[in-house]
């Protein structure tokens, strides 16, 4: 993750809170409401991805690229230092919260009734044969299932974790503005992906869901 701390920290959503790595783990600071940031809790680095990959910052994205860039100065520092397993969750999430910002900025929101009766804004994703919304736990769910599904059919014996990483970093790449952005590879495996999903949902519906037995 050593390579990803020039990440922009302010992509999307307003900062509530801030992350600031230490030799303890992440120190999470909340805005309180005289406008300071003030300290709320210490969370270990393994906890800290393990809170990344449950979707605690799917609805904050911008606050969970702040992580990432301190679970970076983290192993910079050595106060940190992630396993195969815990690089790939971390640079699946960047690659799937970078694929959703992109997406964001061209293509905007749509407004989606939850089962709880509220209105959300959801971003869209636009492709050759139409348009479907987007989320960030669906996203990293379709790349662990076909980059890390295809490293381990393919390098099963061969560090599969460390091939897979290598998929997700040529995924993206550092932008203009000091963050990052999908590298033409990343962006047309993925385009490619959704239009495939799109297509096969227009030519042969929305799949059954399972029936219980």
């Amino acid at each position: 993750m050593s390579n990803v701390i020039k990440l922009n920290k302010g992509h999307i959503n307003t900062v509530s809170c801030v992350a600031e790595a230490t030799p303890d783990g992440i120190n999470i600071m909340s805005l309180s409401k005289d406008g300071i940031y003030k300290h709320t809790k210490l969370v270990g680095y393994s906890a800290m991805i393990r809170q990344l990959d449950s979707g605690q910052f799917d609805n904050t994205l911008s606050e969970g690229f702040g992580v990432i860039a301190e679970l970076s100065l983290g192993e910079q520092r050595g106060w940190f230092a992630p396993s195969d397993e815990q690089r790939v969750i971390v640079w699946r999430w960047m690659v799937a919260g970078v694929f959703i910002v992109e997406q964001m900025r061209a293509n905007g929101t749509a407004a989606v009734s939850q089962s709880d009766g509220t209105i959300v804004q959801v971003v869209r994703y636009v492709g050759k044969h139409g348009g479907i919304t987007v989320y960030p736990a669906t996203e990293r769910f379709s790349l662990a299932s076909h980059i890390e599904g295809l490293a381990f059919e393919k390098y099963t014996l061969d560090n599969p974790h460390q091939k897979a990483l290598m998929l997700y970093q040529s995924m993206v790449e550092e932008s203009p503005d000091g963050g990052m952005k999908l590298s033409q590879w990343g962006r047309e495996g993925l385009e490619m992906l959704h239009d495939g999903f799109i297509e096969m949902l227009n030519t042969e519906g929305m799949p059954a869901a399972p029936t219980a037995h």
